[in-house]
């Protein structure tokens, strides 16, 4: 919470908004109105690629009962 010595007034005495404050931020979000679905998305398709490469590599290396690497 801001102290009363870094809040910053308009002409008539009131607050200043987050625009009037700094016209360089385009949108203030709140913790409640963050949702990362991109991120989530990003983190699900790199499991389903680790999880395929552990796959092909269990039926590479294992499914002929010898490493295939150390023949």
């Amino acid at each position: 919470m801001p102290d009363e010595a870094s809040k910053s007034t308009n002409s008539n005495g009131s607050e200043k908004s987050w625009e009037e404050q700094d016209p360089d931020i385009v949108r203030e979000i709140t913790i409640d109105e963050y949702k990362p679905y991109g991120t989530l998305t990003l983190t699900l398709i790199y499991f389903a690629i680790v999880a395929l490469m552990w796959v092909f590599m269990y039926f590479v290396e294992f499914a002929g009962n010898a490493p295939s690497i150390i023949e």
